[in-house]
C-alpha cells in the first residue's frame, strides 16, 4: 500500500474509533450553569464572569426563545442543502477528473491506455482544472462577502461559468456586481456568464 492510503486508512479507522466511543460512553457534557460555588468564588476573585474566559464554553437555556415557524426552517434547509449538495457533486467531479489526469502524469498503464491525451496535454488539464477550482472558490467567497447568505459558481471547460445566489431576488446592479466579480477572477467575457438566484 502506498503511504498516502495507509495514512487516510489510519484516519479513517481513529473516526470510527471516536464514533464508538462516543456512541457507547458518550453523554451530556458538564457545563457550567452559575451555581457552582467554587468556580463562582474563584470568578468573583479575579474580578472576572465566566462569559470572559477565553474558549470557555458557556450553556445557554433557549427556554425563553419564541418558536420559529417550520415552513421557514424547511425553506431555509432546502436552500442549504441546495448550495451544499451541488457544492459536494462539483468538488466530487473536480476529484475524478483530477485523480484521472494524475493517473496519466504518473505513467499508471490503464490510465494511459484508455486516454487520448499526451502528458502534456493531461498537464494542461490538470492546471486547468485547478485553475478552474480555484476561480470558483474565490468568486463564491466574494459574492458572500457582498452581503449574499450563499453563492454557488461553476465553471465548464469551454469558459461558461453558470453562478447561483441565495436571494429571494436580483435588481440589474447586483448581477451587475456579480457579474463584474466574475470577469475579474474567471477572466471569461460577459456574455459567457450566466446569474440566476434561488430562494
Amino acid at each position: 500500500m502506498k503511504r498516502k492510503q495507509i495514512i487516510v486508512l489510519g484516519l479513517v479507522l481513529v473516526i470510527i474509533t471516536v464514533g464508538i466511543l462516543q456512541y457507547y460512553y458518550g453523554g451530556e457534557g458538564e457545563y457550567f450553569s452559575g451555581n457552582d460555588l467554587q468556580t463562582t468564588s474563584l470568578l468573583d476573585a479575579l474580578g472576572k464572569n465566566y462569559e470572559d474566559i477565553p474558549g470557555a464554553a458557556v450553556y445557554v437555556n433557549n427556554s425563553g426563545v419564541e418558536n420559529i415557524d417550520s415552513e421557514t426552517i424547511e425553506q431555509t434547509t432546502a436552500a442549504s442543502g441546495y448550495f451544499a449538495e451541488a457544492r459536494l457533486e462539483r468538488d466530487k467531479a473536480r476529484s475524478k477528473q483530477k485523480e484521472e489526469l494524475k493517473a496519466i502524469l504518473d505513467g499508471t498503464n490503464d490510465a494511459v491506455a484508455a486516454s487520448s491525451l499526451t502528458v502534456g496535454e493531461a498537464q494542461e488539464k490538470l492546471l486547468d482544472v485547478i485553475r478552474r477550482s480555484e476561480a470558483e472558490a474565490t468568486i463564491e467567497t466574494l459574492i458572500k462577502q457582498r452581503g449574499f447568505e450563499d453563492a454557488l459558481a461553476l465553471m465548464s471547460e469551454t469558459g461558461n461559468v453558470d453562478v447561483i445566489v441565495k436571494a429571494d431576488s436580483l435588481s440589474a446592479a447586483e448581477v451587475a456586481n456579480i457579474s463584474d466579480i466574475v470577469v475579474r477572477h474567471a477572466n471569461v467575457e460577459m456574455k459567457d456568464i450566466t446569474v440566476k438566484n434561488v430562494n
